[in-house]
């Protein structure tokens, strides 16, 4: 069911994703210029929305220093479902190219792909953006969720 700390939950979190996004792709054309992105940000926008209504909105209704953490999980969930949404797809690309002799050598080039795309978000700016935007998510929605409840 709809409400207002659901919906501001998951409209902070889709602001976020877009930020993030941006940045990230910057990040990734300095290093290769030619590098096509695809689907990037609008997969990383549905996965902000879901979390941001099923994992922070579904949450709120407790103290502010709750919320922060409620924030930051969200964040943690947000950032392994896009970092697993972009290696699966990437590493099922290379599989229809047959760059894996077999499932298990697809599996473990899926989780090494994961693992290069999560040292894309290594940089200093992107972890304070991410921090900061998780935690004003948290605290935005705790603070909807008492006044529109």
């Amino acid at each position: 069911m709809p409400t207002a700390a659901k919906v501001i939950s998951a409209l902070i979190f889709i602001a976020l994703a877009w930020v993030v996004s941006d940045m990230v792709m910057q990040a990734m054309l300095e290093e290769d210029p030619h590098y096509n992105f695809g689907k990037f940000k609008l997969i990383n926008l549905v996965v902000a929305a879901l979390v941001g209504w099923r994992v922070l909105g579904r949450r709120v209704g407790n103290s502010y220093s709750v919320a922060i953490g409620l924030g930051l999980t969200a964040l943690g969930a947000a950032v392994f479902w896009c970092l697993f949404m972009h290696a699966t797809i990437e590493a099922l690309a290379l599989s229809m190219d047959r760059r894996f002799d077999g499932p298990m050598e697809a599996i473990i080039g899926a989780v090494e792909l994961g693992v290069e795309y999560a040292l894309e978000l290594a940089h200093v700016n992107i972890i304070g953006v991410l921090l900061a935007g998780s935690i004003v998510g948290g605290l935005m929605a705790e603070f909807v969720s008492r006044r529109w409840s």
